[in-house]
């Protein structure tokens, strides 16, 4: 006999007794992803998250209607409405789950989440970006060493990991460039001196170390917390590192009109990587109440 004939029955003790995560681990086979990818874990947890709303609120899984979905939508809804993409893939999870369950004979059908439009996705609106106001007060509250960190992201549009291994060998002063491992980026005049300082403070003068850290910063989650600190003694809301780099490529954007140098100096292999950018200063071009960078 066919293993999946008992499932229903299985998924409904499970229900019972309140076990989701025997729940969840009997639809393993169902669930889209291979085991330990991004794509399963995503998937587990969003079904996870919809199971114990359904407990919390005495609802029905494998006889759910749309009344059901309903609520639970515009719960999501109500707690991500500044993240439709959030919303977005909640609902494609969901409906993946009902599609299951009904294929396996655990859910009559039809899908009770439907065809329910999803919200509109512009990744332009949703893109943080520190502004140039709130760059001159960061730069302004910050140490040799923030300043560099700073001017690393928002001008010369390092990653957070790339800032972190960064060595004092990677820094070419006589070609006035950045090594890094995959493309060099040009080490601007605001920059080199950020640099400089920093390494004054730290007592090499002109002398460089041969190959040390230029920041004493272990990983991202270090370099995260510097600039969350540094955030709250200038009174900026605090945005991820990626803020920075976004501030970066609009600038790059709005001086050269060039998408493909963008791309390029960013270390992004395709145009979609920055077509939020892109929108972006498109945006600004004709409102001059947006955020620019310069």
């Amino acid at each position: 006999m066919d293993a999946t004939t008992h499932l229903p029955e299985h998924l409904r003790r499970a229900l019972t007794r309140s076990d989701i995560e025997s729940f969840l681990h009997l639809l393993d086979d169902h669930t889209p992803g291979t085991p330990g990818s991004t794509t399963r874990k995503n998937y587990t947890s969003s079904w996870r998250r919809h199971l114990r709303w359904t407990q919390r609120e005495q609802r029905s899984i494998l006889n759910a209607t749309r009344h059901d979905t309903n609520a639970y939508l515009e719960l999501l809804t109500r707690e991500h409405e500044h993240a439709p993409a959030t919303i977005r893939n909640h609902i494609t999870r969901l409906r993946t789950l009902y599609d299951v369950l009904h294929q396996i004979g655990a859910h009559p059908g039809p899908n009770p989440v439907g065809q329910r439009p999803l919200p509109p996705h512009h990744p332009e609106d949703y893109r943080h970006v520190y502004t140039n106001a709130e760059l001159d007060l960061l730069l302004t509250h910050a140490n040799p060493a923030g300043r560099a960190l700073l001017l690393l992201g928002a001008h010369a549009g390092l990653t957070g990991p790339q800032v972190v291994t960064l060595r004092w060998p990677h820094v070419d002063w006589t070609q006035r460039r950045l090594h890094l491992d995959k493309h060099d980026v040009p080490l601007e005049d605001d920059l080199a001196r950020a640099l400089h300082a920093h390494a004054v403070e730290q007592g090499h003068g002109d002398l460089f170390p041969t190959d040390t850290l230029i920041f004493n910063l272990r990983n991202d989650h270090e370099l995260r917390a510097f600039i969350y600190r540094l955030c709250d003694r200038a009174n900026v809301t605090y945005k991820a590192w990626r803020a920075l780099r976004a501030h970066a490529g609009l600038r790059l954007l709005q001086a050269s009109n060039d998408p493909a140098f963008v791309a390029q100096h960013l270390g992004v292999h395709t145009l979609k990587a920055i077509a939020p950018l892109i929108k972006l200063a498109e945006r600004n071009a004709t409102s001059p109440r947006e955020p620019s960078a310069s």
